[in-house]
């Protein structure tokens, strides 16, 4: 499966949306950064919580496909919290610098500088405590 699968499975469940809305007053859109972004539709303040993530636990070592396959955060090295279907959590973009990261709880996802209303979220990927294997990916090293 591919993310184009994904991008697919979702806009036949949804009805042709392309993620379930899982960060209220937020809109996809293209992005220069990658592909698709998600896109504040309001100005937020620093510290403002975006969403609480849920899915389901997986142990990395017993699917390790999971990482390539589906949407997923890192809830620990070994264990991800992982979506069948694409949320708009799922079109945040890694940046360096970001606007946005998840609590040490591993769910609960926040600003952590003001965004302006049209600003787009971003996060750094590499902030969770992701599995080595991503870290060592041909994705993981062109984060750093």
């Amino acid at each position: 499966m591919t993310i184009d699968d994904i991008d697919l499975l979702s806009t036949r469940l949804l009805g042709g949306a392309p993620c379930l809305p899982t960060v209220t007053d937020a809109v996809v859109r293209d992005s220069a950064i990658h592909g698709r972004g998600l896109y504040s539709t309001r100005t937020r303040g620093a510290g403002e919580v975006l969403c609480v993530l849920d899915g389901q636990v997986v142990d990395v070592a017993a699917f390790p496909g999971i990482v390539d396959a589906l949407e997923w955060n890192a809830l620990g090295p070994s264990r991800l919290l992982v979506r069948g279907i694409r949320t708009s959590y799922g079109y945040i973009n890694h940046s360096a610098t970001p606007n946005v990261a998840i609590d040490a709880d591993g769910r609960t996802m926040r600003t952590c500088e003001a965004v302006a209303a049209g600003g787009e979220f971003t996060m750094d990927y590499l902030a969770q405590p992701v599995p080595a294997g991503y870290r060592d990916s041909d994705e993981g090293r062109r984060l750093r």
